[in-house]
């Protein structure tokens, strides 16, 4: 399988608290900076298929704005599931290349 690299930010635009959503290659992603380090996560909640993008992070968790859900930014496992079972969120893995921070995919 063929993997392409897709820049999504200058690294030096980062700054606490950003976040923006993209749509590349049939995938939904949120590029976020949380604590000084880059996330790349799925924008959609596997739950309700409800953005992510205006969720709150509560330890280290991104909250989904519609349910309340959390998934850990670090694996995007469901921590905290109010109206049932629930898979995690995927968690990409950011690289940063040439001056950008991007994902393979």
């Amino acid at each position: 399988m063929t993997t392409t690299f897709y820049p999504l930010e200058k690294s030096a635009n980062l700054y606490p608290a950003y976040r923006v959503a993209f749509q590349l290659a049939g995938h939904h992603l949120l590029l976020l900076q949380h604590e000084g380090k880059p996330y790349v996560v799925d924008n959609i909640c596997p739950h309700a298929g409800y953005p992510m993008k205006d969720g709150v992070i509560i330890d280290n968790q991104l909250r989904c704005p519609m349910h309340g859900y959390l998934f850990a930014l670090n694996d995007g496992a469901c921590h905290a599931a109010y109206e049932g079972p629930c898979q995690g969120i995927r968690v990409y893995d950011v690289v940063e290349q040439d001056g950008q921070v991007g994902v393979y995919l």
